[in-house]
């Protein structure tokens, strides 16, 4: 077992050496401009370990959800299309959709739900892909919250056995290797949209795996934390009748980094400590989920923190650039 996981990761580290040589060559690259939060162009894209991973799993284990493989490698050869050409949002949206058709139908959730339940499963399913699109701008956060993710799912399955761990350990392995060339003050390698979304998909795979297993709702508690600054940001835009689609640094995480010049890497870690403290305490010491009511309250308490916190930061850094 630790030989095989050994011989996966030097493939998932191969493979990413070969690509950024590709990459470079090619100029698959991130120029950085006055929305971004780095200073040096680097490799984009990285992120395409991430349904290797998936693919290396759907090959040794005899070709398992496969319906939910052929979804991801459509969302991320879309996703790595945008990277280099930045196609319509409206064609990217309509893989999203099909993908997600694709996963659901894996899990075998058109038989199991009502009708009327749809709209909502694809709305929260779709934002929530985007929204952790959103959230990688800065070194080392969409490889740590996913890490911390999947380690939340692993230690849920000793309890609740319902889970695809196979899959879990191939992708926490390509996260190691992302991490390598990307956990760091200055990046080797971004995940690109490939990365953020394939992870994105996966995540929403898991949870929609545990909710048709679970009922309860409450799980999307495991994402509180991109959520908050992800939703909260979007719906203040929103207010503020700003164009959604232009690129902004007006999440908490931005202002952090571009405005309170926190270092890119600390800012990482207190996002991926928090989720994973809220997973232990709500999720894994109890062996349960919480409870709607419960529930309620944690996200009502954690939107108030999050916007007085923010709100400071506004004001403490005003001049800031």
């Amino acid at each position: 077992m630790v030989l095989s996981q050994i011989i996966v990761f030097l493939i998932l580290l191969l493979l990413s050496l070969v690509y950024h040589r590709l990459a470079k060559r090619f100029g698959i690259v991130d120029k950085p401009n006055h929305r971004s939060s780095h200073l040096d162009v680097t490799v984009r894209g990285g992120g395409i370990i991430f349904p290797c991973a998936a693919v290396l799993w759907w090959f040794s284990h005899d070709f398992q959800h496969t319906w939910m493989v052929i979804g991801l490698l459509w969302v991320a050869a879309v996703s790595m299309l945008d990277d280099i050409y930045s196609l319509s949002g409206k064609l990217r949206m309509l893989v999203q959709f099909i993908a997600l058709s694709m996963a659901f139908f894996d899990l075998g959730l058109f038989d199991q739900v009502e009708l009327w339940h749809l709209p909502f499963l694809y709305f929260i399913g779709l934002g929530i892909l985007n929204a952790i699109n959103f959230m990688d701008g800065i070194n080392g956060i969409s490889g740590l919250y996913a890490a911390v993710f999947f380690s939340t799912i692993l230690a849920v399955n000793t309890y609740l056995p319902i889970f695809e761990i196979n899959l879990i350990n191939y992708e926490m392995l390509a996260i190691a290797v992302f991490l390598i060339f990307n956990l760091r003050k200055k990046a080797i390698m971004f995940a690109g949209d490939i990365g953020s979304i394939s992870l994105g998909y996966l995540m929403i795979y898991y949870l929609t795996d545990w909710y048709l297993q679970s009922g309860d709702w409450t799980i999307i508690i495991l994402l509180m934390v991109y959520g908050m600054d992800a939703f909260l940001t979007l719906a203040n835009r929103i207010r503020k009748r700003e164009d959604i689609g232009e690129p902004h640094r007006s999440h908490l995480y931005q202002l952090l980094v571009n405005k309170a010049k926190a270092p890119h890497v600390l800012i990482a870690l207190a996002y991926a400590g928090i989720q994973l403290g809220i997973n232990i305490v709500f999720f894994i010491l109890p062996q349960s989920t919480p409870s709607p009511y419960l529930a309620s309250v944690i996200l009502v308490a954690a939107a108030i923190i999050y916007l007085g916190g923010k709100t400071f930061v506004e004001r403490r850094f005003a001049t800031g650039s």
